[in-house]
């Protein structure tokens, strides 16, 4: 998948009702954003749809390069006020393979005084290719722990394999488990420590911001595992966001190494973002900036 892509530490996504307080239950009407649109074609096209109180049902996204193409969409379900379910699916096609992946989750996500205090999920994938037929089944849990500030601190991971009754009687005991931290500074992240499974190397990605702010900021870091949390991310469910809007984020390796980075610039109309352009440098080369079209809608 190309460098840009939507699983990279950070992904091009949009705040939805995090524009608002994420103190209370009501859900004021505000603008968000609706779609976001790029004629380049490598880059990542996306909808959303609301329901009548503003919070996120329903996200897709293309995410086109010339190495694979691959589909998300998934759908929010608020069974109650501290309770939220999240069905989702990828798909990704690799042309020079023949590779076909398809990975669908269901997740339950409970919320505490407003934010996501924990979570557990399924992940089913079916992958296609020369050598036949590859299954794999997990079930993961997520535990979220957040500063005094309201911003997220570490996120915990665990996984076993098997879903429901595959999954034998002490597997949590012996669960695949790691934690991810987050550094922030003046109301803004500054590092994502992420260790992908692995103790105690992990790879980081450092961010600088501007001196510009706006009410519903777009360039946001994805620092929870799975492409479906991003939207809910935007919405402050995981905690408040960063302050100022990111200039730039450089990715390191376990080795400390810079192997990719991203430069922002923005601009504005009726004090929202109308357009931003991303610019992708990697040690052996810099990618054409690719420039986003945000629309935005009252809901």
């Amino acid at each position: 998948m190309k460098q840009s892509s939507i699983l990279y530490p950070i992904l091009i996504f949009f705040i939805i009702a995090s524009c608002s307080s994420n103190e209370g239950p009501e859900f004021p009407v505000i603008m968000q954003p609706s779609s976001i649109q790029s004629a380049d074609a490598n880059a990542d096209n996306q909808t959303f749809q609301y329901d009548d109180y503003g919070r996120i049902v329903s996200w897709n996204c293309t995410s086109n390069s010339p190495n694979a193409t691959t589909s998300y969409s998934a759908h929010y379900s608020y069974l109650d006020k501290n309770i939220i379910k999240v069905s989702a699916e990828e798909f990704r096609t690799i042309p020079q393979t023949g590779s076909e992946e398809t990975i669908q989750y269901v997740e339950i996500i409970l919320l505490k005084n407003g934010r996501a205090s924990n979570s557990e999920g399924t992940y089913n994938a079916v992958i296609h290719n020369d050598a036949g037929t590859t299954q794999v089944r997990k079930t993961y849990r997520l535990k979220f722990d957040y500063l005094t500030s309201n911003h997220l601190n570490t996120v915990e991971h665990l996984e076993v394999f098997g879903i429901g009754d595959e999954i034998e009687d002490n597997a949590w005991d012996n669960a695949w488990k790691w934690i991810n931290y987050l550094i922030w500074e003046n109301g803004n992240l500054k590092e994502y420590q992420d260790f992908q499974g692995k103790t105690p190397s992990y790879h980081s990605t450092k961010y600088e911001y501007s001196g510009d702010k706006v009410s519903c900021p777009i360039v946001i870091p994805q620092v929870i595992k799975f492409a479906h949390h991003l939207p809910l991310i935007m919405q402050g469910v995981f905690g408040s966001n960063s302050v100022y809007l990111v200039k730039s984020a450089s990715s390191f390796d376990n080795n400390a190494n810079l192997y990719l980075s991203r430069q922002y610039s923005y601009e504005f109309e009726d004090a929202r973002i109308s357009k931003y352009t991303e610019t992708i440098f990697t040690n052996s080369h810099i990618y054409n900036p690719v420039t986003y079209t945000v629309i935005w809608t009252e809901k």
